[in-house]
């Protein structure tokens, strides 16, 4: 398996594992990663449905796109978007809210990982005209 689709499906199978997580078990899944968490019905129903719901649809489409050789190049270019999004974001965040758990730090490490591996995907597919 090249590098641009297995990118992609580890990419896309790490977000269908995060929203299943989020969805079967929010409160525990906000504490490990925010050191908090809601409790209220409402805050618990929409971390299911944004972390849990929303991640296992965008894995799905992850997935969905990469196995197609037309479509590789976009589900690379979407995974690099969200994760600069998701750097961009979370970077500000630190700076504005400040006390970071290491687990912030650790999303941002692997944000930017991802974003330079998917640059670099986007590279060569660009100098091979297929799959990297």
């Amino acid at each position: 398996m090249k590098l641009g689709r297995m990118l992609v499906f580890l990419g896309g199978g790490f977000f269908i594992l995060y929203g299943i997580l989020f969805a079967a078990a929010p409160v525990e899944l906000a504490r490990l990663v925010t050191d908090g968490g809601t409790t209220s019905p409402s805050g618990l129903i929409d971390m299911r449905a944004t972390y849990g719901g929303m991640s296992i649809a965008f894995g799905m489409l992850l997935v969905v796109l990469a196995r197609k050789a037309s479509t590789l190049r976009l589900s690379v270019a979407g995974l690099l978007i969200v994760m600069i999004c998701m750097a961009t974001t979370r970077t500000i965040g630190i700076v504005v809210d400040g006390s970071p758990n290491v687990m912030m730090y650790v999303y941002l490490t692997l944000e930017l990982v991802v974003s330079a591996i998917c640059l670099l995907c986007l590279k060569l597919m660009n100098e091979t005209g297929g799959d990297a």
